[in-house]
């Protein structure tokens, strides 16, 4: 199948300053594992508090979650105020709005106040329902966000070249280019202290007075440790049974002239899309992201085939550009979790679950952890509490996703002798079989050389499938994704898979 675009991400493609790998070990107040977006602006909280931060990431600074999102910089979350003050109340509802609110304005405010220039612009954001099937929904959404203070309001006419029959319209949102903005705070971290280390993969943290962070170059030791990996690899707090792995295709195409519409748009109703025009020197493109599906259980060629059919239908496209995967952490009850990574635990801090919205939100969450350590008060902590379960709401979802995890893990294992014992893989493709009776995950190079190696995920040792599009082995149980040959892209696993070319 031939995908649209060329297999690289729109935020990427720009010049990246390179940071050293941990060389040996270091002693520093804070260790922040991941340096993405929260990673990095807790990092350059703490560090202007006066704190020593080794902010420590396994790849490039930027270059996982926030270097695939589609940015958009936004309180409005589809349909979420509704739902928040129906099952928690007004107060929780209008907090959390005022968390992502105030994003918007910091991420503004320091932009100005550093010369950044992350091609910022305040614009509309719409939560639409193209069939009319979700408009009650959208009317009741308006209804309470006016009623909480937020910019809502509801609007028939958007500016998009198809009609809808209704939206939430949340105005004065934001789109940016996250990268841009990122990075150079990222390079404001290092010195004096403090250091940002790539290619520094984190294996393990040792609890202590202080902590321990162990990685494959070295030992940095700090009193208070921050995990900020998407899903924390650490098993305290029971994260990876309470936040889901969810996979989004998005596509960057090229429109006529004059034809990139202004604004922000998700759709309500499945399968829902979302839309993202950003303006650049050659005329602007056009993000498009498809509806998500579950990490490992899902056609990503495919996803990014319909992805194209539904982009091209509604818009004038000259040319699709580039394409790619994003992957995201879903929270049963739609809140981050922020702040202890348990009860028992100290000093240990999270953040994990954002369930796509990790933009306004992280920097919602970057000021709990820096306040967390700083010792402060915050007055977004109960609300994004990690330890926090709310059962009477969540507990049939946390049980129906959890069954699911692991009835499948059985039923692979039990399939793991049953697998094919030819291992006939076309080039540039992969599959799982056996081999002298050993259950293998098998990619044939260009090259025609085949690549053995183990089909378990070291994480909880779950059975990993074949994503072509993306020429990964993905793990359906918790998210954790390897490379063709094997090298972990992402966790929460914290080792590559075993190679098996000697069985």
């Amino acid at each position: 199948m031939e995908l649209p675009g060329r297999a690289a991400s729109y935020w990427l493609e720009i010049d990246r300053p390179e940071f050293e790998p941990l060389a040996g070990g270091a002693k520093v107040d804070v260790a922040i594992v991941g340096g993405g977006w929260v990673g990095v602006l807790t990092a350059d909280l703490l560090k202007r508090a006066g704190r020593t931060v080794a902010l420590i990431e396994g790849r490039r600074v930027g270059g996982q979650v926030t270097g695939h999102t589609s940015a958009k910089l936004t309180s409005l979350h589809s349909l979420i105020y509704a739902e928040l003050a129906r099952n928690f109340g007004d107060t929780t509802a209008r907090l959390y709005g005022e968390a992502n609110q105030a994003g918007i304005d910091w991420v503004e405010r320091i932009a100005a106040e550093r010369g950044i220039d992350c091609e910022f612009a305040r614009v509309p954001a719409y939560s639409y329902s193209e069939t009319g099937g979700r408009l009650a929904d959208i009317h009741a959404e308006v209804e309470v966000a006016t009623r909480l203070g937020l910019p809502a309001s509801f609007s028939r006419e958007l500016p998009l070249p198809f009609s809808v029959a209704g939206a939430v319209r949340f105005d004065h949102q934001a789109r940016f280019h996250p990268l841009k903005f990122l990075l150079p705070i990222a390079a404001s971290v290092a010195g004096d202290g403090s250091l940002v280390c790539e290619h520094t993969r984190v294996f393990g943290v040792e609890a202590g007075n202080p902590h321990r962070v162990l990685t494959h170059r070295g030992t940095v030791w700090a009193r208070d440790v921050v995990i900020a990996t998407n899903l924390p690899f650490m098993l305290e707090g029971l994260h990876f049974a309470r936040v889901f792995p969810q996979r989004h295709a998005l596509l960057a195409s090229r429109l006529a002239p004059g034809s990139l519409p202004e604004g922000m748009f998700v759709g309500v109703e499945a399968p829902s899309h979302s839309i993202r025009p950003h303006p650049d020197a050659q005329g602007g493109v056009l993000v498009t992201v498809g509806p998500p599906f579950k990490t490992g259980q899902g056609d990503m060629a495919e996803q990014f085939t319909a992805l194209e059919r539904f982009t091209r239908e509604r818009f004038d496209v000259q040319e699709v550009l580039l394409r790619w995967g994003n992957q995201d952490y879903f929270s049963p009850d739609r809140m981050p979790f922020v702040g202890k990574l348990s009860t028992t635990t100290r000093r240990l801090y999270v953040a994990t679950g954002f369930s796509a919205w990790g933009l306004a939100n992280g920097v919602a969450a970057a000021q709990v952890l820096g306040d967390h350590i700083l010792e402060r008060r915050n007055p977004w902590a109960e609300l994004y509490d990690a330890t926090r379960y709310h059962l009477r709401i969540t507990g049939k979802q946390l049980l129906r996703e959890n069954f699911a995890i692991g009835k499948g893990w059985v039923t692979d294992h039990v399939r793991s002798w049953r697998l094919p014992d030819v291992c006939d893989v076309r080039r540039g493709e992969g599959a799982v079989c056996r081999r002298n009776g050993i259950p293998v995950a098998v990619y044939k190079g260009e090259d025609g050389t085949n690549h053995y190696l183990s089909p378990f995920c070291p994480h909880l040792n779950c059975m990993v499938s074949w994503n072509g599009a993306e020429k990964s082995w993905d793990c359906p149980c918790h998210g954790s994704r390897f490379s063709a040959s094997g090298e972990l892209i992402e966790g929460p696993a914290v080792r590559d898979l075993e190679s098996r070319e000697e069985e």
